[in-house]
C-alpha cells in the first residue's frame, strides 16, 4: 500500500469512518499547530468483504507496518495470521481497548406472539426460538459474536442450537423497516448494534432488550509498538473529538462508567475457536 512509515492505520464500521476520520485530522492539525508534529494517518476506504488488498494490514510487508493500529475485534485482528504476524511477533507489543461496537436484542412482538420475551442470550438457544433469530452481516462475513459468546458460556452445544435457531442475515436498517409489519420474514429476535436499537424503540410492537449478561460488543482495540508516537495516538483516542465522534453515533466509549455494561467475555481480543464458529455459521447460512 505504501512506501513511507504510517503513524496511525484505523479500520472502522462505516457508520464511524467519517466522523473519526475528520475527529483525526481537526486533532492532527492542531497538533501540528502546536509541536511542528505530522502524523501519517490511513483509514480504509470500505470494510469487511468489499476492501480491496491494500486495505488489510495483513498483507504490508511488516517493515512498512504502521506504529499504531485501530482495530476491530473482529476485523482482520482476530484472524490466526494477524496474531501470528503482529502479536506473537512481539511487533506490538502495547494493547489497549480504546472502544465498544455494542450489539443487544430487538424484539418483533407481533411476529413473536405468545412466546416469551427473552431477557438473556442464552434464552436464544432455546427450541422455541428456532427459526426466529436475525442477525447482521452476509453469508461471507457473518457477525460472529452470539454463537461465539454463548459457546463461551453455554459450551458447543448450546452454540449449535443457537445457530440452528438463526433464521438468516438483515442489515439492521432494512430489518427495522418491517419489524411489526406481515412483511416481516426476518425473524422476531435481532441481533444489532445500539445505535440502530434506539431507533427502534420508536416501533410500538419493539421491544428492545438489555441483555443480563449484559451487552455483547466488538472491542476496538489500539495496537501499538513500542515508542514512536504512541502517545500522541492514545491521545487522540482518548480526546473529546474522538468521544464524540462515537456518541454521536450512539456507539459506547469505554470508560469507568460503562464498562460495567459489557459483557465481561468481551474483554479479551483474540479467539482461537473464531474460524470454528465462522465455519458453523456458513454451513448453515450459505
Amino acid at each position: 500500500m505504501c512506501a513511507h512509515k504510517i503513524d496511525f492505520w484505523s479500520e472502522l464500521p462505516s457508520p464511524l469512518k467519517r466522523s473519526v476520520r475528520d475527529a483525526f485530522v481537526s486533532w492532527s492539525e492542531k497538533i501540528y499547530r502546536s509541536q511542528k508534529t505530522v502524523i501519517s494517518s490511513y483509514f480504509p476506504s470500505a470494510m469487511g468483504g468489499d476492501m480491496s488488498k491494500k486495505d488489510y494490514l495483513v498483507n504490508m510487508p511488516i517493515e512498512n507496518a504502521p506504529e499504531n493500529y485501530l482495530a476491530m475485534g473482529f476485523g482482520e485482528s482476530s484472524s490466526p495470521y494477524f496474531f501470528e504476524k503482529f502479536i506473537d511477533s512481539g511487533f506490538y507489543s502495547k494493547k489497549k481497548i480504546i472502544g465498544w461496537f455494542s450489539e443487544t436484542m430487538v424484539v418483533d412482538t407481533k411476529r413473536l406472539k405468545d412466546r416469551p420475551v427473552p431477557s438473556s442470550y442464552m434464552d436464544l438457544a432455546k427450541p422455541c426460538y428456532k427459526g426466529e433469530v436475525c442477525i447482521i452481516g452476509t453469508p461471507l462475513i457473518p457477525d460472529p459474536l452470539l454463537p461465539l459468546f454463548i459457546k463461551r458460556e453455554g459450551g458447543m452445544e448450546a452454540c449449535r442450537s443457537v445457530i440452528e435457531n438463526i433464521a438468516g442475515f438483515g442489515a439492521p436498517v432494512n430489518a427495522i423497516r418491517h419489524i411489526g409489519k406481515t412483511s416481516n420474514t426476518f425473524g422476531s429476535i435481532f441481533v444489532m448494534p445500539l445505535l440502530f436499537a434506539e431507533v427502534c424503540r420508536e416501533i410500538p410492537s419493539a421491544v428492545v432488550t438489555r441483555p443480563k449478561e449484559g451487552f455483547f460488543a466488538e472491542p476496538f482495540i489500539l495496537f501499538a509498538k513500542d515508542g514512536g508516537k504512541f502517545d500522541l495516538i492514545y491521545d487522540f483516542c482518548t480526546s473529546r473529538e474522538f468521544e464524540n465522534a462515537f456518541s454521536e453515533k450512539q456507539f459506547l466509549v469505554s470508560n469507568a462508567k460503562n464498562d460495567r455494561l459489557i459483557f465481561s467475555g468481551c474483554f479479551e481480543t483474540y479467539f482461537s475457536d473464531l474460524e470454528e464458529i465462522y465455519d458453523l455459521l456458513r454451513k448453515k447460512l450459505s
